[in-house]
């Protein structure tokens, strides 16, 4: 905050330079400039205390500068089901600064590009997070550059591909770094002739600077993005994008491990058995699905438990350890949630409900069993490895034996890289699968969900009807052939087609034939399963979808009829069990009256710590020295002001004795600066009451009959009004707000002013006696211990002793003045040096006691006129400054050597 108002000058334009600098100087002048403009996302609390104040000078944006938009306390450990794809960003980033000497040996580089895809909230962001944090820990530090999509896009003509050059530029300088661009399709489409010019500029720039003619060195960049096909097919390539990371749904292994990070917490925790039941119930949740479940379950459990808080707006008090959440809250949890993934399209994949598992679950082992011959990959799916432990190196791990023996047989001659192809890759010719079965026996509506739902491993991409005609703007054609082009890139994978024979009764001759062509072209060993159903016997299906799925090789599965045992296991579950038990009754439920909570006390304010503490005085004293400089100024000039002279000084009593009668507060402006050297004011409202104090002191002491009290009240309010306009014309009043709540932050922690008062403000006199080396009489010795003894009085008194003057002063402060005067023993009966101007009760140069008021300027002029030695210079520089001013910053004893 700044104690005075003050214009924002932008410097985004580069000041004018002499006549002597060169173009190459502003120009790389005002680079550094618009690099500070780029700056990591991962630095320190100190490392951007220099960093803020030259972004604010240039206007830009301190989003991505805060280390605070970075949740620190992610981690690799806080993601689950995402192993690969960690080990693999290892490789690129952390293995390069640990273990150099192995691409050293090899020659190689590692990868500096890698493209996180996938559908929304499956934790390609909270990866990249992650790994900023990763990079910031220990010794590695690897600067960290967040960029959104949109944030290099700009309306003026080549500035977009500016802060991109800029960009590189300053991860240039800051290596090893990361460039991660978040949701890059916005920033490099593909580029097409609907595309317009500008795109087709930035997308040119990135590929140059991602890899051109100019080796962009150690640094990496990320890419994450969920519509895969809308980036241009020249960033898919090794140099730019080495790497690209499917971040698919989590599978159960997956899903249980997402469960526990957020559950690890949890006082009690779930148990495994639960935990397994839950991650199966969740087929086709993302990572934040499972997260927003976990939330929802909690604030379940809160709503059964203490319903009365919802009624209340109160705080209550709750006893925070009786709050379980069970297995009821998480099933609440997952009827109010609809997945990610289920939001823009419903999955086919469901589970066989409770219900209908005695009479389709035979038949669904079948289906499984038959499948783990047709399509192997499914049998990988299917089987569990309780040993593999959620290692992603574990196929690697597999096969060490076979390195000894691929070295032992090195010298003979053959393909060693086909060893063990077959088992490294399982698949069939063609794996297809055509459930037939009866209209009504459950084959579309029930087993195949079912069998998608068992196979939740690989992506279901489904050709039905709607899929190919809901898009207005593609053509049906167009829609296939985007479909079996994903389906070959994310392979394995399975095409989905319900309804076989309604669907080849619905298509045109030119989809039919745009769908065999695809299907044709898919590689004969490529592991993509086609699943389809159909309601009509497989005898009456045209000859094109008999050709599709062959009966001799077993992929066509007859779906049974229910047998007696299962018909039996069926309706004894239904009639004996469920349909004979009485539905719960309500009554107490209706009839328990909810437990009185009692309002909870406002909370404590947390205790700092000593550090904490220290940290914030030192925070509230620079600002309070800032106020007080302003209030000093303030004082300074009004004092100055001939109008205010009225008001520098207290008032005389001996002038006016009964001013103490009627003003019980008096006020002056040496009074005000008094108060701030003393630390008495936190804020300017303070100060404004005093000088309101000395406007009402004058208006109630002078009437207004005199001319000169009537000036004297004119004087007054013109004092107010003008320290009301200058407070309000040059303070910030987000300054003032400060204030107020170091005031406020005081009176709570009860915290003085006072401590912060300066040292040795208030001092104990030092009494020194200085006699001149003439003879003193007893006499004057007594009256001068006499004197020394009376030192507390509001008066000062004084004594003159053959030539010496001791004036034992106590005013305010108690501070001591001995001054040696050449005279007879004259005794003066009132000095007062702590005045602002003026001194009542004086001695001239002949000793003679005068009364009546005299400015000190007038005795400084006389004393030098015949000092001995002569006084310094600036005694007459300064003819308005106070005596007692002068005792403080030079001597605390002043010596004045008259003839």
């Amino acid at each position: 905050a700044c104690r005075r108002r003050h214009a924002i000058h932008s410097s985004d334009s580069t000041s004018s330079s002499s006549s002597s600098s060169s173009d190459d100087e502003k120009f790389e002048r005002r680079r550094s400039k618009s690099r500070n403009r780029c700056l990591p996302l991962n630095l320190r609390k100190d490392d951007v205390l220099g960093i803020h104040k030259d972004r604010m000078k240039i206007g830009a944006s301190l989003a991505d500068v805060d280390p605070m938009q970075i949740d620190q306390s992610v981690c690799f450990e806080s993601i689950g089901g995402l192993t690969s794809h960690i080990a693999a960003l290892k490789e690129m980033v952390v293995f390069p600064l640990l273990y150099p000497e192995v691409f050293e040996r090899f020659k190689i580089q590692p990868p500096r590009g890698c493209l996180f895809y996938g559908p929304p909230g499956t934790g390609k962001t909270l990866v990249a997070r992650a790994l900023a944090n990763e990079c910031s820990q220990g010794d590695r530090r690897v600067a960290f550059f967040m960029r959104k999509g949109a944030d290099c896009l700009s309306k003026w003509v080549g500035e977009s591909e500016r802060q991109l050059r800029l960009l590189f530029d300053q991860a240039y300088q800051m290596r090893p770094s990361i460039i991660f661009f978040d949701e890059i399709d916005g920033l490099a489409p593909v580029r097409s002739s609907r595309q317009d010019q500008i795109h087709s500029s930035i997308v040119s720039t990135l590929l140059a600077l991602m890899d051109g003619l100019d080796s962009r060195g150690e640094i990496v960049v990320i890419g994450a993005t969920n519509r895969l096909d809308s980036i241009d097919p020249a960033l898919r390539r090794p140099g730019r994008f080495d790497r690209e990371f499917l971040f698919g749904l989590p599978n159960r292994d997956s899903r249980k491990e997402i469960l526990k990070i957020h559950t690890r917490q949890w006082n009690p925790q779930p148990s495994q058995a639960f935990l397994e039941e839950l991650a199966d119930k969740c087929v086709g949740y993302c990572g934040a699905d499972i997260k927003a479940v976990c939330a929802e379950a909690a604030l379940c459990a809160l709503r059964r438990r203490y319903p009365q808080i919802y009624t209340s707006s109160q705080k209550l008090l709750l006893d925070v350890a009786s709050i379980n959440v069970g297995s009821r809250d998480f099933l609440s949890a997952m009827r109010k949630m609809v997945p990610a993934s289920q939001r823009a399209v419903s999955s086919p994949a469901k589970a066989l409900t409770s219900i209908i598992q005695p009479l389709l679950g035979p038949s669904l082992s079948s289906i499984l069993d038959r499948l783990q011959r047709l399509f192997p990959h499914a049998e990988q799916s299917l089987k569990k490895r309780p040993d593999q432990g959620g290692n992603a190196l574990f196929e690697d791990m597999l096969y060490s034996d076979e390195e000894e023996l691929s070295q032992k047989q090195g010298a003979i001659a053959g393909p060693l890289l086909c060893l063990n192809s077959v088992l490294q890759h399982p698949t069939s010719y063609r794996p297809r699968l055509l459930l037939v079965g009866r209209p009504g026996s459950a084959q579309s509506s029930h087993l195949a969900p079912a069998v998608l739902h068992s196979l939740e491993k690989f992506t279901v991409y489904t050709l039905d009807i709607a899929v190919l005609f809901g898009v207005s703007t593609t053509s049906p054609e167009e829609t296939c052939a985007k479909l079996f082009c994903e389906a070959k890139r994310t392979a394995p994978s399975i095409l989905y087609i319900p309804h076989i024979q309604r669907w080849w009764d619905t298509m045109s001759t030119s989809i039919r034939a745009t769908f065999f062509s695809l299907l044709h072209d898919v590689p004969s060993f490529s592991p993509i399963l086609l699943l389809a159903t159909c309601s009509y016997p497989y005898s009456s299906l045209f000859p094109e979808v008999q050709e599709l799925f062959s009966m001799e090789n077993g992929e066509v599965y007859q779906v049974p009829l229910p047998t007696q045992l299962e018909r039996t296991k069926f309706f004894e579950d239904l009639i004996l069990n469920q349909a004979s038990k009485t539905p719960g009754s309500k009554r107490k439920a209706v009839l328990q009256v909810l437990e009185v909570l009692p309002v909870a006390p406002p909370p404590a304010p947390r205790k700092l710590t000593a550090q904490e503490q220290l940290r914030l005085e030192e925070q509230e004293e620079d600002t309070l020295r800032e106020l007080r400089l302003f209030l000093r100024d303030v004082t300074n000039r009004l004092a100055q002001d001939k109008r205010f002279k009225a008001f520098t000084r207290p008032v005389d009593i001996e002038e006016v004795p009964d001013y103490t009668t009627v003003i019980k507060q008096p006020m002056d402006l040496s009074t005000v600066l008094s108060k701030i050297d003393a630390h008495k004011y936190v804020t300017v409202k303070e100060f404004l009451s005093d000088f309101n104090l000395i406007w009402q002191n004058a208006l109630e002491y002078n009437p207004d009959k005199d001319p000169s009290d009537r000036l004297i009240r004119h004087r007054a309010c013109a004092l107010k009004d003008t320290v009301h306009a200058i407070i309000k014309d040059e303070l910030d009043e987000d300054f003032e707000k400060i204030c107020e709540q170091i005031q406020e932050s005081r009176s709570t922690r009860g915290f003085s002013s006072s401590r912060s008062m300066p040292s040795f403000y208030h001092v104990q006199p030092n009494v020194a006696v200085i006699t001149d080396k003439g003879n003193t009489s007893s006499l004057a010795k007594d009256d001068m211990n006499a004197a020394l003894s009376a030192t507390s009085t509001p008066r000062p008194t004084g004594w003159f002793l053959n030539g010496v003057c001791v004036c034992l002063g106590v005013y305010r402060w108690s501070f001591i003045v001995s001054v040696h005067i050449k005279c007879h023993f004259v005794k003066i009966n009132s000095l007062t040096v702590g005045s602002h101007d003026r001194h009542p009760g004086a001695v001239c140069g002949n000793g003679a006691l005068l009364g009546g008021t005299f400015p000190a300027r007038d005795l400084y002029r006389a004393a030098s006129l015949t000092a001995r030695p002569p006084l310094p210079q600036m005694y007459h520089s300064h003819p308005n400054v106070r005596l007692l001013d002068l005792v403080v910053q030079q001597v605390s004893e002043i010596l004045f050597y008259c003839s």
